[in-house]
């Protein structure tokens, strides 16, 4: 649950008093999903750039 908090996307009180634990995960899950997204675009700019030189 680090990674929530220090992403900002949770702070300690929340995850302490807001979330279930099953919603917690499902907000790391939603991140690492976005996270995965980002690093596949990144490569696919990266090949795209790589295919004109």
């Amino acid at each position: 649950m680090y990674v929530l908090i220090k992403n900002r996307l949770a702070s300690k009180y929340e995850l302490d008093n807001s979330y279930t634990l099953d919603e917690a995960l499902k907000l790391y899950a939603l991140y690492e999903r976005d996270m995965d997204i980002q690093t596949m675009r990144a490569e696919e700019m990266k090949a795209e750039v790589n295919k004109r030189r």
